[in-house]
């Protein structure tokens, strides 16, 4: 269950929407009468997917290096920064250069609601990673405050 680069959906399936949307809108730029707002567009667009790629490939090693078990929570919570912060950057320069490079709004609206649902996955990743983590640290202090303590078990013959 691997993330695809065009991904943003994270663990419950994704497309290849928005990758077909960017490049069409790639495209779309090449034909617009102005060819600097297109270059400036287009160039804009693909320095921003390509970040968004970079940290989308680093989550799917981290999936990968799990090799099909439990991927560690506190780890994936520590890459998952890295990707909202890009899809913030995207979704913000899509909002403000909407119309100067004819972006339509399902484009946005779809980055911002598969956005949305990485950034739920993620806080669910952080804070299950929270939870173990002071789990970890009561028991690292004998158990921890108003921890029931398990009764002893009956010695000698029954």
């Amino acid at each position: 269950m691997l993330l695809r680069k065009t991904s943003i959906y994270l663990p419950l399936g994704v497309g290849n929407a928005f990758s077909a949307l960017l490049f069409a809108l790639t495209l779309l730029f090449a034909a617009l009468p102005s060819a600097a707002q297109a270059q400036d567009c287009g160039a804009d667009l693909a320095r921003l997917s390509k970040a968004r790629e970079v940290q989308l490939e680093a989550l799917n090693a981290v999936i990968k290096a799990s090799k099909g078990h439990q991927v560690d929570p506190a780890v994936f919570c520590a890459k998952s920064g890295g990707l909202n912060s890009t899809e913030n950057a995207l979704i913000g320069y899509m909002v403000k250069n909407k119309d100067w490079c004819s972006i339509p709004d399902d484009a946005i609206n779809q980055l911002k609601d598969n956005h949305a649902k990485s950034v739920s996955f993620a806080a669910r990743a952080c804070s299950v990673a929270a939870q173990r983590r002071k789990i970890e640290e009561q028991q690292a202090q004998g158990g921890g405050a108003g921890a029931p303590q398990a009764q002893p078990l009956p010695a000698g013959p029954l």
